[in-house]
């Protein structure tokens, strides 16, 4: 019960500062609001997947799913600067690193049955994919510089406010892939 209420925390803070007109939680050193509701969101996901579970195995699970789901987005963010390893400088290595093996916290939850892929995970994890594909073709426009990270082979230009949508986008398809993870309940027939 204290898992769910923080994670409607994690949700209702940085939903009421975005509703307030701030995107960035600063509290949080400005991460986007709209991270924090998806982390808030898989945590009650994972929490109610585990119904069946004791406490401590609904929300481990709950807790390795909202966090390989942020550490894998920023593990592909930040390998997508470099794309050859080679060219990593040691420090950012470093962290790719670790956001690498935090990200594979998640085969836990696959390798104790708590995690499946199924049809929609696979067809979200497409459209991550493709979309994610797209975004390096234009250059990897980032939200918070006016450049690109590298030629584009793409030559279309976007304004902010489409390269935040898209980076927004690319996100919240990862969030569906992990969200889809958990099997739905079955319902049973009384």
């Amino acid at each position: 019960m204290l898992a769910a209420l923080a994670a409607l925390l994690v949700i209702v803070l940085p939903l009421r500062q975005i509703i307030n007109g701030s995107t960035y939680y600063q509290p949080l050193n400005n991460i986007d609001g709209t991270t924090l509701i998806m982390i808030g969101i898989l945590l009650l996901r994972g929490i109610s997947a585990g119904w069946r579970d004791s406490d401590l195995q609904a929300v481990s699970i709950a807790l390795i799913g909202a966090l390989s789901f942020v550490f894998t987005f920023e593990a592909i963010y930040k390998w997508s600067f470099y794309l050859l390893p080679w060219k990593i400088p040691p420090q950012e290595l470093r962290e790719l690193v670790i956001q690498l093996g935090i990200s594979a916290t998640a085969l836990a939850g696959f390798a104790f049955g708590k995690f499946k892929w199924n049809r929609f995970s696979l067809i979200a994890a497409g459209v991550f994919a493709a979309g994610w594909a797209f975004w390096l073709l234009i250059g990897y426009p980032q939200i918070f510089s006016d450049r690109t990270m590298f030629p584009a082979v793409l030559n279309i230009t976007f304004n902010h406010d489409v390269i935040y949508a898209l980076n927004r986008f690319e996100k919240f398809v990862l969030f569906l892939v992990f969200f889809s993870f958990y099997p739905m309940r079955k319902q049973t027939n009384g």
